[in-house]
């Protein structure tokens, strides 16, 4: 099975583009080092000298031949809501733009009301961590209720309890572990922490930040791509439970526009391209007239998004605020996933009530 998959995968994508845009990307980290001296994760006001558009448009060119050499001589058909018997899909795509929108505009109008709501134990980052929680819940139900399962693969049900965790370690880090609720001194310990607080991200913050927003482009964007690509994943139960459905890349796209202070590093600009890049593909290939009208409204709202962020900066009371809602759209993104695979693994796997 793993062969003939390898196979298909070999024979879809172009191997040369391909190669081609890893090394533009590849180009520029080696630039970054050598030519602008930069620091990789470096944060701050965004440039836009001659030099940094010429490299965000190198970037924008690398990633585009990189993710288009993967759908290569195909012309693959997308149909978001192919074999939906369910509201999930419209309704947590409408939900989410919708979010989206409102918090721009509290941002353009009432941008002291953006500040408050982003404050340490506000509305978002308490929002963030309960969509966390509920990610971990629905992970934990779906591993102890398939336990004794025959059907189901130990390394599934391994794996559930592995994600559950997971979830459950990110939200107890987005709230310290509960340190302020319950009013707990740090120990000695946790001295050298950015923060001074009772988490491990902020041992090293810019490392753990860039991999939690990369990654989670990875999982929520480019693995629902990869599934629209390869059909032949959804005949395998491992990867039909993990890997989103393509409509989740819709909603994980939301959090890739949310950029200002972290905007010069160049992961930043791959997930923001790439997101862009990938609605564009859906797009193209849709074969549903009202969908493609949705991926060039998302298209559209994400572009917009990151630009009116971009030239706004006097707006934010703090450079780095604008990551608090990028790290809410993640978690919601999160949470719908895990949403959509405890739906699956219930109508699947466990016993109807009769």
């Amino acid at each position: 099975m793993m062969n003939t998959n390898f196979s298909k995968v070999r024979t879809t994508i172009s191997v040369v583009p391909f190669l081609i845009g890893i090394t533009g990307i590849i180009f520029v980290i080696i630039l970054d080092k050598t030519y602008w001296q930069t620091y990789i994760f470096a944060e701050g006001w965004p440039n836009f000298s001659s030099d940094y558009l010429i490299r965000s448009g190198v970037i924008f060119i690398s990633v585009f031949i990189t993710l288009w050499s993967l759908i290569g001589k195909n012309k693959p058909t997308f149909l978001l809501s192919k074999n939906n018997k369910t509201s999930l899909i419209p309704f947590s795509i409408f939900s989410t733009l919708c979010f989206s929108i409102i918090i721009i505009c509290l941002f353009i109008y009432a941008p002291e009301t953006f500040s408050a709501l982003s404050l340490e134990d506000g509305l978002i980052e308490w929002a963030s961590a309960l969509l966390l929680f509920g990610s971990f819940i629905l992970m934990a139900t779906s591993f102890l209720k398939t336990r004794n399962v025959i059907r189901l693969s130990k390394t599934i049900w391994f794996s559930l309890g592995i994600l559950s965790l997971a979830f459950f370690v990110l939200a107890m880090e987005e709230i310290s572990w509960f340190q302020r609720q319950l009013e707990i001194d740090s120990p000695e310990l946790f001295n050298s922490n950015w923060q001074g607080e009772m988490n491990l991200h902020n041992f090293a913050t810019d490392k753990v930040e860039n991999l939690y927003y990369f990654g989670s482009f990875f999982l929520l964007v480019i693995l629902p791509f990869i599934r629209w690509l390869l059909p032949s994943i959804t005949n395998n139960n491992y990867l039909k439970i993990f890997i989103p459905r393509p409509f989740i890349g819709v909603i994980g796209s939301i959090a890739c526009a949310y950029n200002f202070d972290m905007w010069n590093i160049i992961f930043t600009q791959i997930t923001f391209f790439g997101s862009v890049i990938v609605l564009f593909a859906y797009a193209v290939f849709s074969s549903n007239k009202n969908e493609r009208y949705l991926f060039i409204f998302t298209i559209l709202l994400i572009v917009i998004t990151q630009a009116l962020f971009l030239m706004n900066g006097s707006k934010f009371d703090r450079l780095w605020e604008v990551t608090e809602y990028k790290e809410f759209f993640i978690p919601l993104a999160f949470f719908i996933y895990t949403l959509d695979s405890f739906s699956y693994i219930n109508h699947t796997y466990l016993p109807k009530k009769s």
